[in-house]
């Protein structure tokens, strides 16, 4: 049919206009993904801050972002931002590989502060949604007025089941419930002080994730709590749930010998790979669902 036949000709030329656009030049790429990126963090900064707990302060919020979202690729590809503590937020998008538009899932295990530290927040502004789990009530409740369409969860998550104190220090990203571990900081950092002492029974995660309805395939889990990520990890029935990508934090692994690190055991057991480490953290894939 003719119609047909005009039909498949535009297909067809508009997908030589993608292909010279986006893929002749590496710069105009760049430039056209750093805008496709801005428009749509500026779409979602309504639905994605705006509370009726705050409307005025998340009213500003979104203006805040909105206008943040259209300035950044005024300045080029070099101006991309990240929230995490040293960048591992874009490289968990980079190992992603989301499609534009897409909008993923996340699970984070000592989330800490929803905008300053976060691995989660810059897809956040994306329209991404998940579940964040801290010790730490008073960061949690700040989940509720900064990220209002994330499940923030107050919970000290272990493989086992019993009553823990959780030290918050000074400096809450150090906050943990290993008193090894805190004395060390204390002892290393004169600074730190203890604020306060959290007494709660822990949780499992897969127990958790039950109660908050969490989907069992998802995009990323991220662990980081401070001493205690294998615990964390050994909570989670991985035959229930499937992270594609997990980032846990093992401040004793050696990039010599992987093998023998405890981590990396348990997730190849579980037939997760490790596709690398940077700094502090490993990064695997779950190679069932890749």
């Amino acid at each position: 049919m003719p119609s047909a036949t005009w039909v498949q000709r535009l297909k067809q030329q508009v997908r030589a206009l993608r292909v010279y656009l986006l893929y002749q030049k590496a710069s105009r790429r760049a430039f056209f993904l750093s805008w496709a990126v801005a428009w749509q963090e500026f779409r979602h900064s309504f639905h994605q801050f705006f509370t009726w707990r705050s409307p005025l302060w998340s009213l500003l919020r979104v203006l805040r972002y909105a206008l943040l979202s259209l300035l950044r690729p005024c300045f080029g590809r070099s101006a991309r931002l990240s929230y995490a503590f040293t960048g591992e937020d874009r490289l968990i998008e980079s190992l992603l590989k989301p499609p534009f538009g897409y909008r993923g899932f996340y699970v984070e295990v000592g989330c800490n502060h929803p905008t300053f530290i976060s691995n989660s927040f810059v897809l956040y502004r994306q329209g991404w949604r998940g579940i964040c789990i801290d010790a730490n009530p008073r960061l949690i409740r700040l989940f509720k007025y900064y990220r209002p369409r994330d499940i923030a969860v107050h919970a000290f998550i272990s493989n086992q089941s019993q009553e823990v104190e959780f030290v918050e220090l000074s400096n809450d990203v150090l906050s943990s419930a290993d008193r090894s571990y805190v004395g060390r900081i204390l002892q290393e950092e004169a600074a730190q002080s203890i604020r306060q002492i959290h007494r709660l029974r822990s949780q499992r995660l897969t127990d958790i994730l039950d109660a908050t309805h969490c989907p069992s395939h998802f995009d990323f889990l991220s662990i980081d709590a401070e001493e205690h990520d294998y615990q964390v990890l050994c909570s989670l029935d991985l035959q229930k749930y499937r992270p594609r990508l997990i980032v846990i934090e093992d401040e004793h692994f050696a990039p010599l010998q992987p093998h023998t690190n405890r981590i990396v055991q348990y997730l190849h057991a579980h037939d997760y790979r490790l596709v690398g480490y940077v700094l502090t953290n490993l990064y695997f894939f779950d190679t069932q669902n890749s």
